[in-house]
């Protein structure tokens, strides 16, 4: 039986069809783009660098498993920075003279300045997801990026907004962070933004506990015999304070308020008799973030982990995302070129639309708020009456970026 000339057209078109869709998914192939990554993978902050570098593994899988990127593979080195400046620094400046292509950081918000001057003069394009507010502002410069805005400005402001909201008549505060650098600064920016908003605000007392402290007791103590109206408080690691705060039911003294964006992690973390029910806090929580992939993300985490990700494995991916469009934009991976992709660039992210800011490289992403509470149907703590905050508000603008970098 003869075919007929639309015949053998039609076949023709899906023999091309089916050779091209195999072409793009065949395994990649050339020299490795390789991508050095710093992550504390031990010390204070090992809880959330392990994370961060569980997501970046699974997006390089995701993208060697699709055909690569400019049809070469992805390659990751990971390096554990401990939680110390000394080790990230070193590791910045092994990775950079090994000549990777792109520098990662993870959330360390007392190495990534330090990382980022290693950078600059390696002149290697860096990404962190740190929340020191000089890393893109006063510190940055042409080879510093970061797309996720959880800076402690952005956490001091928008715990300052929710309570000047949520508690009109709360003036006496007290509070509560852990003596670090990022620490130190929430609670400066929380003081100046609300005392902005509402004069009759008065600090009543402070507490300034280590980030590895052992006994949480003498500040918790302290805290209720104060007698405060609210309590703001910010932690790196929050885990230990909740575990040692929870017979004493803080609730049902105060209000604690917080954005800091780790509170939806430690709250899948903590056992039920542990949550801290009504404690305000932020992030960026699996549950609450809605389309642009984030369903098949939190699969992909879960068959490889059994867990679903936590905020850390969203901040590293919104970078890791960045990235890769920066590179499908340039074409290339040589860095000038990468460098100037990037600036202005607008890409569709697991969070939504995000545009990183020409004059300093920063995104606008936006910060889940809400409460604490048990959830019996998922089995763990998790953040409920949520408020998504829109964080371009708390950024500094380029005359303040310009000032800052004088």
């Amino acid at each position: 039986m003869k075919m007929t000339l639309k015949a053998l057209l039609s076949s023709v078109a899906l023999l091309t069809l089916a050779t091209s869709a195999q072409a793009q998914t065949k395994a990649p192939a050339g020299k490795p783009i390789v991508i050095g990554m710093i992550a504390e993978q031990s010390g204070p902050l090992g809880f959330y660098g392990q994370e961060t570098t569980r997501s970046a593994q699974i997006f390089v899988d995701q993208v060697n498993a699709s055909g690569g990127l400019l049809g070469r593979p992805l390659q990751l080195i990971v390096r554990d920075s401990k939680t110390t400046v000394n080790e990230a620094v070193r590791h910045a400046r092994d990775l950079a003279a090994e000549e990777v292509d792109v520098l990662l950081h993870s959330i360390n918000s007392g190495e990534c300045v330090a990382v980022g001057n290693v950078a600059k003069q390696a002149k290697k394009l860096l990404f962190s997801a740190c929340a020191n507010d000089d890393f893109t502002s006063k510190a940055g410069g042409r080879y510093i990026f970061r797309v996720p805005n959880i800076t402690s400005r952005t956490q001091g402001y928008g715990a300052a907004d929710y309570a000047l909201q949520k508690l009109p008549n709360a003036t006496r505060y007290y509070t509560i962070a852990q003596d670090f650098a990022f620490g130190r600064t929430v609670v400066a920016n929380f003081k100046e933004r609300i005392k902005a908003k509402n004069p009759k605000v008065d600090f009543i007392g402070e507490s300034w506990p280590k980030l590895n402290e052992g006994s949480y007791a003498p500040y918790i103590t302290a805290m209720i015999e104060a007698k405060p109206e609210a309590v703001f408080y910010s932690w790196g690691f929050g885990l230990p304070f909740w575990q040692q705060s929870a017979s004493y039911d803080l609730g049902k003294s105060f209000p604690m308020v917080s954005s800091y964006w780790g509170g939806s992690d430690e709250l899948q973390a903590l056992p039920q008799n542990s949550i801290p029910t009504g404690a305000v806090m932020g992030g960026l929580p699996w549950y609450a973030i809605e389309g642009n992939g984030n369903e098949a993300f939190v699969e992909r985490f879960r068959a490889a982990y059994n867990k679903p990700p936590f905020t850390a494995a969203y901040l590293v991916l919104l970078n890791l995302q960045a990235i890769e469009a920066g590179i499908r934009k340039a074409g290339t991976v040589e860095t000038e070129k990468l460098i100037d992709a990037l600036e202005g660039m607008e890409f569709t992210s697991s969070l939504g639309p995000v545009k990183i800011r020409t004059f300093d490289h920063q995104g606008a992403t936006p910060l889940w708020t809400g409460k604490a509470v048990w959830d019996d149907k998922l089995k763990i703590g998790v953040l409920t009456d949520i408020v998504k905050l829109a964080t371009d508000i708390y950024l500094p603008t380029e005359e303040e970026v310009k000032q800052s970098r004088q």
